[in-house]
């Protein structure tokens, strides 16, 4: 353990130098994001920052052996770097809706032909349909992509959501012993720590690359521990509760306020509007902080040992996240 820790240590000085050499190259080779009507930031911002992590997928080529969540190694590191480049492009280009989803689909159809993903197999083993798996699988993926994108929606939220999912699932690890033998998640965290930190700072935004590439390595670790019986639909649902509740409720209130039009892109999320009416994403990130660590956390762990069950967790998971939704949604009408 004392080992881990000290390449967790080394793993973060060596991250913030990278960091570093991935701004200057992003810098030099023009990748900045222009203010928009529907962004939160007022001045040009470096993006792309989702080429930050092709040092981490450098990295685990030196650190593991031949396997990663019992898939190819190398299979894995060039899965994880389509997106990543795809986003580079995107970022760049800025391709249309369309293109974007025939991508998606694509690494969609990719993920379940050669590489196994079995999600609703796992979850629904009694249905022994292939033709509902295989739909429901596709539909997942395409929507866990565009859930992903859709939290990335201030500085440091997405950082930081998935910080906190990793940590999660590192707990659940080493409460089951299993932690020594997925160390590729532990060496993943320096890399959050240090782009979080610069991202929370308007130094740099994660952009299409950044947003797709993390949606992609979490639908590869849900796949996995969801077939090893380590997390299961209540972990996903505890772990991400503010963001699954304001989707949600928005999604609702927008098909109500718009019916068909509601599935334009927009900002009638409550935390963008809290973030807008504020005027200032570290607010934001501060609450997040406060509800994931000091209020999810604790009750996920007493979930963990065995001290209150998942529905009730789930419960007061929701009942936060529902509040700050009626507060702040700009599609709740009469508020004082």
């Amino acid at each position: 353990m004392s080992q881990i820790i000290l390449y967790f240590i080394s793993l973060v000085f060596v991250s913030l130098f990278l960091l570093k050499i991935t701004l200057s190259a992003l810098w030099y080779y023009n990748f900045f994001s222009q203010p928009t009507e529907r962004g939160l930031h007022k001045n040009s911002i470096i993006t792309s920052g989702g080429a930050y992590f092709v040092f981490y997928l450098i990295l685990l080529l030196f650190i593991l052996d031949n396997k990663i969540m019992e898939e190819n190694l190398y299979a894995i590191f060039f899965l994880l770097l389509i997106p990543i480049i795809f986003g580079i492009f995107d970022d760049k280009k800025n391709f249309n809706q369309k293109y974007k989803l025939l991508v998606q689909i694509i690494l969609s159809l990719i993920l379940l032909f050669l590489f196994r993903f079995e999600l609703f197999q796992n979850l629904f083993p009694v249905i022994k349909n292939n033709y509902f798996y295989f739909l429901f699988n596709i539909f997942f993926i395409i929507g866990f992509i565009n859930f992903i994108n859709f939290i990335d929606g201030t500085d440091g939220n997405l950082t930081l959501f998935v910080f906190f999912i990793f940590i999660c699932l590192i707990i659940k690890l080493q409460i089951n012993f299993l932690i020594d033998q997925y160390i590729y998640l532990i060496y993943f965290l320096p890399f959050l720590i240090s782009f979080y930190f610069f991202n929370i700072r308007k130094k740099i935004f994660l952009g299409e690359s950044g947003s797709f590439f993390f949606s992609i390595f979490l639908i590869l670790n849900l796949s996995y521990f969801v077939n090893k019986d380590v997390i299961f639909i209540s972990d996903l649902l505890i772990m991400s509760s503010y963001f699954v509740t304001d989707m949600v409720i928005t999604f609702f209130l927008r098909l109500y306020h718009y019916g068909f039009n509601s599935f334009k892109a927009h900002r009638d999320h409550a935390y963008q509007h809290f973030c807008y009416l504020k005027k200032n994403h570290k607010k934001l990130n501060i609450y997040m902080c406060i509800y994931n660590f000091t209020y999810i956390f604790p009750l996920y762990l007493l979930n963990l040992n065995g001290y209150l069950s998942s529905i009730l967790i789930l419960l007061f998971c929701l009942i936060p996240p529902i509040f700050f939704v009626i507060k702040y949604s700009p599609l709740i009408k009469n508020r004082s």
